[in-house]
């Protein structure tokens, strides 16, 4: 395996791919965030000027820095956006710089539906989902450091997640997942992670009870001084709703394409969970091939998710993320052992033996398709030229 792949981690290329990720980001937001209608934007706007409803904490904070500065409300969310995409950036540069790669591990670091996934499809482009994903970084590199302020994590941040984005409730088991693979867990830190879990929990009743009219839409959207468009029209709906808006577009070639795609992203992590010997005990409890079992409660989440909500690429890269991100952590954390997971011996067995067929594998894999958000668009293709392409399309406006 050449080196620039194993050391992929601790060398400047890995700086420069983020810095890039960061370039290409930007250059996307600054074109987008000015659209009437771009949905992120909108959910960014979501706020309590007309009463609590979900999803409005992120919002009431932006309307308040934007009354304080008086820059224009979608200023400040752009510049919001980027402060959270340095965080994220930051935070994964962090996480991995020490690991090195093997054969197995380059096609699920470089698959395209984790890091480069949003500027390939910049509908989903510092979603919510980016402060979701930035915590449980956060939160991952605390156990590994034995650090107790994990817990201030749950108590803090998991309930002011839950009142920015809801949607963070389907993925919620990652944090129970990986707390007890901390080392030198004891009975009474137990007791404390699961009192801590009390305030996200409350927060978890308000925002399932949270009722919203089209009369104080209307006046959340006087607040900003623009008409209700994007995610603010969803907020008084119901889940019978959600049910009836994504049947009645429903077509089974769409179920499939997404199905296949699950296949293709989640395949290798399911395969290697189940050839890996790694064990988790609770107490005196011990579950066997417990990452299989969380890769198959995520990949039913998703199929949930999906019955709610459109944006069906957008469920999986969220999802993808968090399992690799849970991969990883176990790897750092010494639970799994690469030298004896019999699918990443074989991967690597199968490089030396056919390493041109190999790396035709690694680059049809890694450059030729990418997933699309929403339920009803196609698989695209070749998702480096056209973020390419576009962004000197991009940069040739400005000019």
């Amino acid at each position: 395996m050449p080196n620039l792949f194993k050391n992929f981690f601790v060398t400047s290329y890995f700086k420069l791919y983020l810095f890039l990720i960061f370039f290409f980001s930007i250059l996307f937001l600054s074109q987008k965030f000015l659209y009437p209608t771009d949905w992120t934007t909108s959910e960014w706007l979501i706020n309590y000027q007309s009463g609590f409803v979900r999803r409005g904490l992120s919002g009431e904070f932006l309307l308040k820095l934007h009354q304080l500065s008086e820059v224009p409300i979608r200023f400040i969310v752009f510049y919001f956006e980027i402060f959270i995409l340095i965080i994220f950036l930051s935070l994964i540069y962090f996480f991995f710089h020490n690991i090195y790669l093997n054969e197995f591990l380059i096609f699920l670091f470089f698959c395209p539906v984790f890091l480069i996934y949003p500027l390939a499809e910049n509908e989903v482009l510092v979603r919510k989902e980016y402060l979701l994903i930035s915590i449980y970084i956060f939160y991952l590199i605390l156990i590994l450091n034995n650090n107790n302020f994990l817990y201030l994590v749950i108590l803090l941040f998991l309930p002011m997640m839950n009142l920015i984005w809801d949607g963070m409730n389907f993925y919620i088991y990652f944090f129970l997942f990986s707390f007890f693979f901390k080392k030198n867990l004891k009975n009474k830190q137990i007791i404390y992670f699961l009192f801590s879990f009390l305030p996200y929990l409350i927060s978890l009743y308000f925002v399932i009870i949270a009722k919203s009219d089209p009369a104080e839409l209307q006046r959340m959207c006087i607040s900003i001084n623009e008409p209700c468009y994007g995610a603010m029209f969803f907020l008084d709906k119901y889940l019978p709703f959600n049910f009836e808006f994504i049947s009645s577009r429903f077509k089974i070639e769409y179920f499939i394409r997404h199905l296949l795609l699950i296949i293709i992203c989640f395949g290798p992590i399911l395969a290697f969970s189940y050839f890996d010997d790694l064990k988790l005990k609770i107490s005196n409890y011990i579950v066997k091939k417990p990452l299989l079992k969380l890769n198959l409660i995520l990949i039913l989440s998703i199929f949930i998710f999906m019955t709610i909500g459109f944006d069906w690429g957008r469920w999986i890269n969220i999802g993808y993320s968090l399992s690799i991100l849970t991969l990883f952590f176990l790897i750092k954390n010494n639970n799994i052992n690469l030298e004896k997971n019999h699918l990443s011996i074989s991967f690597k067995n199968f490089s030396l033996k056919y390493y041109k067929v190999f790396y035709s594998i690694f680059f049809i894999y890694i450059f030729t398709w990418n997933m699309k958000a929403i339920m009803t668009d196609d698989i695209g293709s070749i998702p480096y030229y056209r973020i390419f392409t576009k962004s000197l399309k991009i940069i040739g406006s400005y000019i």
